[in-house]
C-alpha cells in the first residue's frame, strides 16, 4: 500500500466526523419558533401586554443627576476632630525645603546664599534656615511655621530666587515662628 492510499483512507473517518459535527452545529444554532410581542403570557395565563398598559414606566426611571443627591456619609463622632483640640505635638510645623543634596558644601553654600538673598531683598521674613542630615541627603530647610498656608506664602517669595523650593511637614522651633512682617 503506497502513501496515497493510505492518507486516503485515514482522512475519510475524520472528515466524516468533521461533517457530523459541523451539520449538528448549524442544526442547533437555529432558532425554534419565533415568538411575537402580542402573545407574551405571564405565569398565571393572562397577557402580559394587558397587564402592563396602566405602568407608568418613567416613574421608575432613575436620572442620574439626582441618582446620589440624597446620599451623605456620615462621620461617627469617635473619628471627628473638635476645633478645641489642638495638635499633640507642639514641634511639628511646616519647613520650606530649598534643596536635597549629598554634599555638605553644596548646602552650606545655598544657605549662605539663602541668608544674602533674604538679608538684601526680603524685607517682609526674617526666617532661619536649618541644614538637616537625613542620610544620605543634606537638605536645607527654612522658616518655622505652625500652618501650612503660611509657609506655602512664604515659599511663593522663595520661588523668586529658588524655584524648586517646597513645603515640607517638619519639626519646628515653636519659640521662633516665622511671621510677615508688613502686611498690606
Amino acid at each position: 500500500m503506497n502513501t496515497k492510499e493510505y492518507a486516503s483512507k485515514t482522512l475519510n473517518p475524520f472528515r466524516l466526523i468533521v461533517g457530523i459535527v459541523a451539520v449538528l452545529f448549524i442544526v442547533s444554532c437555529s432558532s425554534t419558533k419565533e415568538m411575537s410581542p402580542e402573545t407574551v403570557i405571564s405565569e398565571n395565563g393572562t397577557d402580559l401586554a394587558n397587564e402592563t398598559a396602566g405602568i407608568k414606566l418613567s416613574d421608575y426611571v432613575i436620572k442620574p443627576e439626582l441618582a446620589f443627591f440624597s446620599i451623605e456619609n456620615s462621620i461617627p463622632e469617635v473619628f471627628q476632630i473638635q476645633r478645641t483640640q489642638t495638635a499633640s505635638n507642639p514641634n511639628s510645623g511646616f519647613r520650606v525645603q530649598i534643596i536635597s543634596t549629598q554634599d555638605v558644601n553644596e548646602a552650606e553654600l545655598v544657605r549662605i546664599e539663602f541668608n544674602n538673598w533674604m538679608n538684601v531683598e526680603v524685607d517682609d521674613y526674617e526666617a532661619n534656615a536649618y541644614i538637616l542630615f537625613r542620610q544620605p541627603y543634606y537638605k536645607l530647610h527654612v522658616g518655622d511655621f505652625k500652618s501650612r498656608a503660611n509657609a506655602i506664602e512664604f515659599s511663593r517669595v522663595l520661588k523668586r530666587k529658588f524655584p524648586d523650593a517646597w513645603v515640607v511637614f517638619d519639626d519646628i522651633d515653636p519659640s521662633n515662628i516665622t511671621v510677615r512682617k508688613n502686611r498690606n
